[in-house]
């Protein structure tokens, strides 16, 4: 949750904080001594209609298309009305700044208006979306070439590929009587006044055109565990020689036949390799009852407590984890393709800090040779968790607030009711 973390250190540094999220999230926001303002649910994302069975047997390429556009519908143009209601609700208050993750479109008509309004800061919480001639169109999981340039493709994508979605983006906007946006969705964020993008540098793709407004941050990474009691098995499973962590993540993890079940199999029984997988969900699945005997399940474990002992991370590419896995310095090995995850591979894949599969169901045999080959990985995972030691994003959040509050006031005469 790096927005709620975002929230909580502003609050500490005697910002005013509003947490604008789902209902589930008002215990934290309290605690931390937050204002909460709940999202309806029209402000949530909807379902995918993406036909997973059926995905599963078309090319890759295919596959990501079709998934992209259901994603980009589900999570970015259903919502956007409810969202903006909500921001236009607490915009028309005392706020001096709007700060938002890439996936919250609500704030689009606030930067396409084009009347006085509060500072809008992005947080990249996932893979850098923006549109380059240095990169393949975003969704297409392609490691850029060098020296090629990808104009071309990012006319195709939006003409052609994503010309209905971008109509309904539009028509979305004009129903909050915000005016259509000529860029593609995945481009939105160049409309605010600062993009501030949680990782490090290295761990992104170079741009040649990449916009002024875009500043590499660091990741947002959790305090260290406290009052942590660790399992029982916890000593067993850190004397083995190799560490392996296998996680699915929080979201979409209900399925433990992609990643989780294939992973145990692929170690089990391994010599000299403990195997730690954090299910996410409160009863392990049935595939892990009778875990091999190298093999120690949990629901979750802080990764501040975890990680520092591990030597690979077999994940399906949530962004956050990736981060918190190189701050430690630990290679990687990337099984994924919903959301923006077959991005996050490719990042890896790009910086040399781990292995992509380049899918969502990876095979036994895959899994156990990537394992095997991500001591290779080590030295680039630790150069990315030296650049990562330097950053102090949260630091630079409140330092970029006050600059460009300061700037609003000036350059539109914004002034909070």
């Amino acid at each position: 949750m790096p927005m709620a973390s975002i929230a909580a250190h502003l609050r500490g540094c005697g910002h005013d904080v509003v947490l604008l999220t789902g209902e589930e999230h008002r215990a934290y926001a309290t605690v931390r001594g937050l204002a909460f303002a709940p999202l309806s649910s029209d402000a949530h994302p909807i379902e995918s209609s993406a036909p997973s069975s059926m995905l599963r047997l078309l090319p890759a390429l295919a596959r990501r298309y079709l998934t992209g556009a259901a994603d980009v519908r589900s999570t970015f143009i259903a919502p956007l009305v409810g969202q903006q209601r909500a921001l236009a609700q607490l915009v028309d208050t005392d706020v001096d700044a709007v700060l938002v993750d890439f996936a919250f479109t609500g704030a689009l008509p606030l930067v396409a208006a084009g009347r006085p309004r509060p500072c809008v800061i992005v947080c990249g919480v996932g893979p850098l979306t923006l549109s380059s001639a240095d990169t393949p169109p975003f969704g297409m999981a392609w490691v850029p070439r060098s020296g090629r340039n990808y104009g071309g493709m990012h006319f195709v994508a939006r003409r052609v590929l994503f010309r209905k979605v971008h109509a309904e983006l539009n028509a979305a906007l004009n129903s909050v009587s915000a005016p259509g946006v000529e860029l593609s969705l995945v481009d939105w964020p160049r409309l605010a006044d600062r993009v501030l993008q949680l990782t490090v540098p290295e761990f992104e793709y170079p741009r040649r055109d990449l916009p002024g407004n875009v500043e590499y941050i660091g990741p947002v990474l959790p305090d260290p565990a406290e009052n942590f009691e660790p399992p029982d098995w916890w000593s067993d499973a850190l004397a083995a020689h190799t560490v392996v962590h296998v996680t699915q993540g929080t979201l979409h993890n209900n399925d433990h036949s992609q990643l989780i079940g294939p992973a145990v199999r692929a170690l089990a029984d391994m010599a000299g390799v403990s195997v730690i997988v954090t299910t996410g969900l409160r009863d392990a699945p049935q595939t892990l009852i009778a875990a091999p005997s190298n093999v120690y399940v949990a629901q979750w474990i802080p990764y501040s407590a975890l990680l520092p002992h591990v030597d690979v991370m077999v994940t399906n590419g949530g962004y956050g984890g990736v981060q918190h896995a190189l701050r430690f310095g630990v290679p990687l090995v990337v099984a994924g393709e919903s959301s923006d995850k077959a991005e996050v591979g490719a990042r890896v894949e790009y910086a040399g800090v781990g292995v992509n599969l380049g899918t969502a169901h990876p095979t036994e045999e895959a899994i156990r040779a990537s394992v095997r080959a991500a001591g290779a990985h080590r030295h680039a995972a630790r150069r990315l968790a030296r650049s990562i030691a330097r950053s102090a994003a949260l630091d630079r959040i409140a330092d970029v607030i006050a600059e460009e509050t300061a700037r609003q006031r000036v350059s539109t005469g914004w002034s909070p009711a």
